[in-house]
């Protein structure tokens, strides 16, 4: 991002348009990795988004080469912290004290993660609002992997 930024002022333009339109361009490929999707598929992609024959034909070529390569690289540093295992339980609170907290949805996580050779258990309990933002941050942190 350092560079783009360096890049924007050689040529005398804003930064954040140029690193939206970066980011934009790195989730197809991104997109296609997580997919498994092939050269052809590619290429036929694409073509829909409005690249033109020859473009898409040198991209997909491209991605034929080096996808297994790619592929392999992910794989490899997503083993750091792997999710083993997971349980979760949904319950209600149905007896309390407090009067408002009678009848609240809650999930209880355990997470199993491998971290090197050992694997240690996470646990979690979330309100139904913060199990949903939860899965609404982890969902946004996969989509943006690759900016980091």
């Amino acid at each position: 991002m350092q560079q783009l930024s360096e890049f924007a002022a050689e040529q005398g333009m804003s930064a954040g348009p140029l690193k939206n339109l970066m980011k934009s361009v790195l989730l197809v490929p991104q997109g296609a990795l997580k997919k498994g999707v092939t050269a052809e598929q590619m290429r036929d992609d694409l073509l829909t988004l409005g690249l033109n024959q020859d473009k898409a034909a040198h991209f997909s070529l491209q991605w034929a080469e080096s996808s297994a390569a790619l592929w392999t690289a992910v794989g490899q540093t997503l083993l750091v912290h792997q999710l083993v295992d997971m349980e979760w339980k949904f319950g209600v609170t149905v007896g309390t004290s407090e009067v408002q907290r009678a009848g609240n949805i809650f999930l209880q996580l355990k997470l199993v993660v491998r971290k090197g050779n050992s694997t240690e258990n996470v646990y979690m309990e979330l309100t139904l609002p913060q199990f949903y933002n939860f899965l609404h941050q982890m969902e946004r942190a996969s989509s943006m992997e690759c900016f980091s």
